[in-house]
């Protein structure tokens, strides 16, 4: 037995998958976003600081001297957790001021754009801006440099602030997003249930179509039901009828037995009593060959609900059917004969069913048919069908006739020992492999059936 899963719980573990992915590779995207807000914000203030530090260069006779402004520190404390480094670097790269050793990134020329970077300094990771300014004065002529530095803590604390903050409404989001999908699954499936309850309240012979309504992508599902319950409905019709046909059909024969066996009982005279046990056999291989009929029945209608079909050689198939034929009637005048024009007679169908139709035929013919019969099967190909056809010397049916003799226990000789199933069987075989199906008079004036098939594929 399979092992039942739920799909309301599946279709919601994968769109829970498919969020968290989302989710992880949107952190991502927070954290960096989040990381350079904070350097924007606080390069801001290193902007500040050193153009307000540059602004306090001089050119005196002893040189160039720096005048700290107060500023410069105000800016900084905005961020009191961290700390700041400064130097101030003369046209030769000497430090004129400040903390002498602060690293300089590799390859570094003084310009006009400011230049950020991140460094250890003193044990702790600082951020750290380099703007220049160039000083043509007379007998000094070069650049100036300011490098000041700070440490990361409240940028740090402002880039987690900042990805915090967005995660959580992210995962507000989301969570919400999986609450709509566990309430949307919940109503996409809604139909299977009522389809599940409609089938559930039903009696047992209720076969009629489901009336549910159901959205386009249940509805594929809902038709099959209805064309199963369709065809189960049918079937069960057509077993009932069948049914009540064949009790018709035994009872009658059976009565008539049991009658000539109670005459045959009190009959004193010996050739009335011979007369009498004629009748009852006769009767009883007329009862033998009606069972035997329905049974064969039975068969072709359930081997055609299940559809098992095959590659099947109609040139193979009709003579080992004449064959048999042939033998059973050996001791008769029949003559039978092959006739053929293909050599490929490759057909999809079921074999068993395809026997018992020939069978039927072959049996009509020599049942209707003179003693001396002359009695053809024939496999052709024509108009890209193949057919199989038998043709006998008998009287043959009137055109008029060729559909009533199609139908269940139908007999146009009612004093002939047929059962009236022989070409109902041929009709139920030839319907279930979608063939054709046609009466004829023969060129002798006999009757001819010919079923038509659509030929197999090549393999």
């Amino acid at each position: 037995m399979a092992r039942r899963y739920s799909l309301k719980r599946r279709l919601l573990i994968r769109m829970g998958a498919i969020f968290i992915i989302a989710l992880l590779l949107l952190g991502v995207g927070i954290w960096r976003y989040a990381e350079r807000a904070a350097d924007y914000s606080f390069d801001r203030l290193l902007t500040g600081a050193s153009l307000s530090i540059l602004e306090r260069v001089f050119v005196t006779n002893e040189g160039i001297e720096v005048d700290m402004p107060y500023s410069t520190m105000s800016m900084l404390s905005l961020a009191p957790e961290d700390r700041a480094f400064y130097q101030v670097l003369g046209p030769d790269g000497f430090p004129l001021t400040g903390y002498p050793d602060l690293p300089l990134p590799e390859h570094w020329k003084p310009g006009n754009e400011p230049v950020f970077f991140n460094a250890r300094y003193s044990g702790e990771n600082v951020r750290f801006l380099l703007q220049s300014k160039l000083l043509t004065e007379q007998g000094i002529h070069g650049w100036v440099t300011v490098q000041i530095g700070q440490t990361r803590i409240a940028r740090t604390a402002l880039t987690w602030e900042v990805f915090l903050n967005a995660l959580g409404l992210l995962l507000l989001i989301m969570s919400l997003g999986l609450l709509f999908v566990w309430f949307g699954i919940g109503r996409a499936l809604r139909p299977l249930g009522l389809i599940s309850q409609d089938l559930r309240n039903r009696a047992p012979a209720q076969l009629s179509p489901l009336e549910v309504p159901a959205p386009k992508e249940i509805a594929p599902l809902v038709n099959s039901l209805n064309t199963f319950m369709r065809r189960l409905q049918g079937n069960l019709n057509l077993m009932q009828n069948f049914i009540a046909d064949a009790a018709h059909q035994i009872r009658t024969p059976l009565s008539t037995l049991q009658v000539q066996l109670d005459m045959a009982e009190h009959e004193q005279d010996n050739a009335a009593l011979k007369r009498r046990l004629s009748k009852a056999r006769e009767l009883s291989k007329r009862l033998i060959r009606l069972t035997n009929q329905l049974l064969a029945h039975a068969l072709v209608i359930h081997r055609g609900d299940t559809q098992t079909l095959a590659r099947v050689n109609l040139n193979e198939l009709g003579r080992q059917v004449l064959t048999e034929a042939v033998r059973d009637h050996a001791h008769t005048a029949v003559d039978f004969g092959y006739d053929t024009n293909v050599q490929s007679a490759w057909i999809q169908g079921d074999t068993i069913s395809l026997k018992e139709a020939l069978r039927n035929l072959l049996d009509n013919a020599v049942k209707y048919g003179p003693a001396d019969n002359q009695i053809t099967l024939a496999v052709h190909a024509q108009n890209g069908q193949l057919q199989i056809s038998v043709e006998d010397r008998g009287p043959g049916i009137p055109t008029a006739q060729h559909q009533q003799v199609q139908q269940r226990f139908e007999r146009l000789a009612e004093d002939r020992a047929g059962s009236g199933l022989g070409l109902a069987i041929v009709r139920a075989v030839a319907d279930a492999h979608q063939a054709d199906m046609t009466l004829s008079n023969g060129e002798s004036g006999g009757l001819k059936v010919t079923l038509s098939f659509p030929a197999a594929e090549q393999e």
